[in-house]
């Protein structure tokens, strides 16, 4: 999947240079996309009592972003089992790598890891070959 956005002046340190904390914040908006053109918004799933947990964030970085840019987060899934699943991301400008981002994530009801629920996790698999 890919995710488009801008750069925001906000975002950015007293050089103009997006402070290393927003690209977690792009790696969740593009995640959050991801589930809800896959029809499981992360809405719907707390409505079933779910919440998504993060479980592992990385990031390793190429090259700066700068306010106004228009930027490419280019989500894979990496790996999906009963209970975690992973992303990637490639984040570009024009196609210029900037940085490289990893997540892994479980599911937790009532406050305990969970097994994916079926129906989650087929959408999931049906967007990795999307």
């Amino acid at each position: 999947m890919v995710y488009r956005r801008r750069v925001q002046f906000y975002e950015t340190d007293a050089q103009g240079v997006v402070h290393h904390s927003n690209y977690f914040r792009y790696f969740e908006e593009a995640r959050g996309e991801f589930l809800r053109n896959l029809g499981v918004p992360y809405s719907r799933l707390r409505s079933m009592g779910y919440e998504v947990v993060l479980l592992e964030a990385r990031c390793s970085f190429k090259k700066p972003l700068y306010y106004d840019e228009e930027v490419t987060i280019e989500l894979d899934i990496k790996d999906i089992n009963r209970y975690t699943f992973s992303f990637t991301y490639k984040v570009t400008v024009d196609g210029d790598l900037r940085a490289e981002g990893f997540t892994r994530h479980c599911v937790v009801k009532e406050g305990k890891i969970v097994s994916l629920p079926e129906e989650i996790r087929t959408r999931v698999l049906q967007g990795r070959s999307a």
